[in-house]
Parts: structure tokens; sequence; C-alpha cells
């Protein structure tokens, strides 16, 4: 049985060794810095939302998300930042039931959209977010300044 739960702050070391698990696939733990403190204390405040996906009880994926908003409606966008799925569990509908509370829980919050970043290498994520009915943004990139 797959059920997908919001991470509560006993669970936030799961959901923070989860994310981490994520930037390791990622090849990213060099410039990954959040600690399971921080994590903790973002999920805490309602900053960031998390959501922990069990199969049989067992911890296999997580989501984090958190709010923006756009002055084109000044309405909120559910912002997708994590969605990792174990890869041994891969293929079993987790990813689709995380895409189904992402769209409840921007449903219920007012959001006017849901946007995530997909990795460029990343071909079947990139299709496994389009057959969800996500869209390939292509009228803006993405600048970022590291500070």
């Amino acid at each position: 049985m797959i059920e997908i739960k919001p991470t509560s702050l006993s669970e936030t070391d799961t959901a923070y060794f989860l994310t981490r698990e994520l930037m390791e696939y990622h090849n990213a733990l060099d410039i990954f810095t959040m600690t399971n403190v921080r994590f903790r204390e973002l999920v805490d405040s309602g900053t960031l939302m998390s959501f922990i996906a069990y199969a049989d009880n067992i911890p296999v994926g997580v989501m984090n998300a958190f709010y923006k908003y756009t002055t084109f409606s000044g309405r909120k966008i559910f912002y997708i930042e994590d969605l990792y799925i174990r890869e041994n569990t891969r293929g079993y509908g987790i990813g689709g039931k995380f895409i189904e509370k992402a769209k409840e829980t921007a449903f219920s919050n007012d959001c006017v959209q849901i946007e995530l970043k997909c990795a460029t290498w990343n071909k079947k994520s990139a299709g496994f977010y389009e057959s969800h009915g996500m869209k390939l943004d292509t009228d803006w990139n993405v600048f970022t300044l590291n500070i």
C-alpha cells in the first residue's frame, strides 16, 4: 500500500535523509549544505512543506515544496523544490501520487499553478512530468546569482 503523508516533526530526519539521497543522485553533495536541524526548522515554521511516500510503511520518497507568489495575478504558486523516489520503487505510481498531492494542496490553497525545475540531463523525469500534464516553459530562462 502506498501512502503520501505530510512530514511530521518526528519524521523530519527521514525526509531530510531522503532529500540528501536526491542530492547524491544529482551528484550535488558538494553544494548540499542543508542540515537536518535547518530542515526541521523550515518544516516546523511552515516555510517548507514536506511529504513522505510510504510503501507498506517503509519511506520510499519525498516531495518538498513551498509557496511563491506571482505579480501577474497576485496568487500563489506551489513550487516543488524536490521530488524523489528511491530507484527500487520507481514505476509503482508513487510519483503520480506525489503529483496528485501537489494538485490537491495547490487547489486547496488558492494557487494559480504548480511549478518545478528538472535537470536538463534528466530526460526520464521530464517525460514523467509531461505525462502528468506539466508543460516545459520555453518562454523564460532561469538566471541565478550565488551569494
